[in-house]
């Protein structure tokens, strides 16, 4: 187990065809920690992974584990464990031969090497597939086996690059809790990079996400979903996304301005008064009636999403054919609000909104998130 610490790094890919530079980052991982690595395609969310591998090489800055300069090390020397998408298991190689590889490079005795393979393959419920070869596995399978052999090697960290992005919805699940449960066992660093939102939270202690500006935040799934440093990250996390609203400050608290006309009566710091703000609120934040209240936000169904025991309602304003979507700083075509049971709700129903101020997140004219 490691501690990791990256100072300032940052590389600079170049192909025929294109050019990536990684910007800056610097991060500390704690021994034995869980940490998920997310963000949109093309952030440099596997490229972090390889550098930390020795899989590529540093531009600038340094790469350390426990307090030691690692990233002058070939990737062999820095005794990680690393797991890519794709598996990278050795077709003309047996499963036992695929786990116990590192230790035959090592020229550890024959007799060790069998009963450490048999131990991981235990512990990973593939004791039967030993004789056979990668071509008969399932994905889940493979996935095992490319994980028992990382086990073998017994890194000081592994390294796990969207691992379960080839597997049905269903083995997913079952390969996250198998993971969740090694790591409580192993308690090895691990830094695991994924763009399903859901398997981060589910599996991680923290969670760092990327943009092409860097890191945009790191902390735990709580308050990357609660407190989120900017509108980018109150996007990024929660499904449906969150609601935005244009809004006006003044002396009454934020009035709701173009498509959506309403007032949210909270205090404000005079300094924000008659600024323009960004009001997000999060689809599972709204209570829907049917009935009529007087303070609500009255609405009208466009879209009704059926989901089980879920709906999704895209909403617009009652008195305008347009979407709820009233931001200039969104992007999205429409925006949805969850109504958390199977109410009986059709398209072109007039609903009215009511929320508590506590899940109103608010922000500046630059997307920063403003605490109250």
């Amino acid at each position: 187990m490691s501690q990791i610490s990256l100072q300032n790094i940052s590389t600079v890919l170049e192909s025929i065809t294109n050019r990536f530079r990684l910007p800056p980052l610097s991060a500390e991982f704690a021994v034995g920690e869980f940490v998920a690595i997310v963000g949109p395609s093309g952030v440099g969310k596997s490229t972090l992974l390889r550098l930390i591998a020795g899989l590529e090489t540093l531009t600038q800055g340094a790469i350390l584990f426990d307090s030691q300069r690692v990233d002058h090390l070939a990737s062999q020397q820095r005794n990680v464990g690393m797991v890519f998408q794709n598996y990278a298991l050795f077709p003309h190689l047996s499963v036992a031969d695929n786990l116990g590889y590192a230790l035959y490079a090592e020229k550890v005795q024959r007799s060790k090497i069998k009963h450490a393979v048999e131990q991981v393959a235990e512990r990973l419920a593939i004791e039967d597939l030993l004789a056979r070869f990668p071509r008969q596995l399932s994905g889940g399978q493979r996935q095992r086996v490319a994980i028992g052999r990382a086990m073998l090697s017994s890194p000081q960290v592994f390294l796990f690059d969207e691992p379960f992005s080839n597997l049905d919805p269903t083995l997913r699940v079952q390969m996250r809790h198998q993971l969740k449960e090694l790591h409580e066992n192993l308690a090895t660093t691990t830094l695991f990079v994924t763009h399903d939102q859901h398997e981060a939270m589910a599996l991680a202690q923290r969670i760092m996400l990327l943009s092409q500006r860097g890191i945009e935040q790191f902390d735990t799934p709580e308050n990357l979903y609660r407190y989120p440093k900017n509108l980018y990250v109150a996007r990024f996390f929660g499904e449906p996304k969150i609601n935005v609203f244009d809004g006006l400050a003044d002396g009454q608290g934020v009035r709701l301005i173009n498509q959506v006309e309403y007032q949210l009566r909270c205090k404000l710091p005079e300094a924000l008064h008659h600024k323009t703000l960004i009001v997000g609120i999060r689809p599972r934040a709204f209570c829907v009636s049917l009935d009529f209240i007087a303070h609500g936000l009255s609405m009208q169904v466009s879209r009704v999403e059926y989901l089980g025991d879920t709906q999704y309602l895209y909403l617009a304003p009652y008195d305008a054919p347009q979407s709820i979507n009233s931001s200039t700083h969104d992007s999205d075509d429409s925006q949805s609000v969850v109504v958390v049971d199977n109410r009986s709700i059709s398209i072109g129903q007039r609903v009215y909104l009511t929320f508590a101020l506590e899940d109103i997140l608010l922000f500046d004219e630059n997307q920063e998130r403003i605490s109250l």
